[in-house]
């Protein structure tokens, strides 16, 4: 017989759970996220593009897909009553006594200064079908608990402005070869005080053409070497850079806050806290 592998040990924060969604077809996007050495497996579009916005978010600490089964009675939810939430299977026998259901989030992220965040990212034309705000109810509800803030994600917030194209644009040149000197040279007119990338194409202009000096700071943007606020406008030649660790942008600002608008149905599990202040 052929011996088996030993098991990989990982931290629990890094382990995936999509095996949770295994009953869900779909197709599969890996979005990279280097801060916790692996990637992200999303089903379909709009979770890959809430990913590759949360891998590369500079407060982000650990990111799960997927991360948990909530149980909740449909039954007693849909009729409005306060029942507790449960990540365990109900036993067999209240099994037979009540219609179990369970829902399973699309993202849990902890940022930096413990903030955790449960993530749910649906279409925005299906937030107005009942059973999907019922769901969105229990998520809310089971953050709540865990002093966690609850946010529905559709294609309105996160293809809103231009972060997401940007983060898209840096993601092509992650694994450029650049010539060192190149990098230098930029890491050291960048340090001394905030320059516009055009500023650098004149400094820079014995060293390497415009072309070579756009990839290079693309390139040392994408690895965290140097920072920019992709928030603000779309890559070009007026982007203002700074040193490292001087933007720590953040999603949930404003645009991603806290939900309460997405839940709010008359059960109890919409109506259990109010939403956490995300700032």
């Amino acid at each position: 017989m052929r011996p088996s592998s030993p098991a990989r040990s990982e931290p629990p924060s890094e382990i995936s759970t999509f095996r949770l969604r295994r009953r869900t077809p779909g197709t599969f996007v890996l979005i990279p996220c280097p801060r916790i050495a692996r990637s992200i497996r999303c089903q379909g579009q709009l979770e890959a593009a809430a990913a590759t916005i949360l891998a590369a978010c500079p407060l982000l600490i650990t990111i799960q897909e997927q991360p948990l089964q909530i149980w909740f009675d449909r039954d007693a939810t849909l009729n409005g009553l306060d029942i507790p939430l449960s990540t365990e299977q109900p036993a067999a026998s209240l099994r037979r006594r009540h219609t179990y259901s369970y829902i399973v989030p699309d993202f849990l992220i902890e940022l930096r200064g413990g903030q955790k965040r449960l993530i749910e990212v649906k279409p925005s034309s299906k937030l107005s079908r009942p059973k999907v705000q019922h769901k969105l109810a229990v998520g809310r509800k089971y953050a709540v608990q865990q002093g966690w803030t609850f946010h529905v994600l559709t294609e309105r917030e996160l293809f809103a402005g231009p972060l997401l194209e940007n983060l898209r644009v840096l993601g092509r040149f992650r694994h450029l070869a650049v010539d060192p000197r190149v990098l230098a040279a930029i890491e050291e007119e960048v340090c001394q005080q905030p320059i516009l990338l055009s500023g650098l194409f004149a400094l820079l202009e014995t060293l390497a053409a415009a072309p070579q000096v756009r990839a290079a700071v693309l390139h040392l943007a994408t690895v965290g070497r140097l920072d920019f606020d992709p928030r603000i406008a779309l890559i070009s030649d007026q982007l203002l850079l700074f040193p490292r660790g001087t933007i720590l942008w953040d999603p949930f600002d404003s645009p991603w806050g806290p939900s309460g608008s997405s839940t709010d149905v008359p059960t109890a599990s919409s109506a259990s806290s109010p939403p956490i202040n995300s700032s």
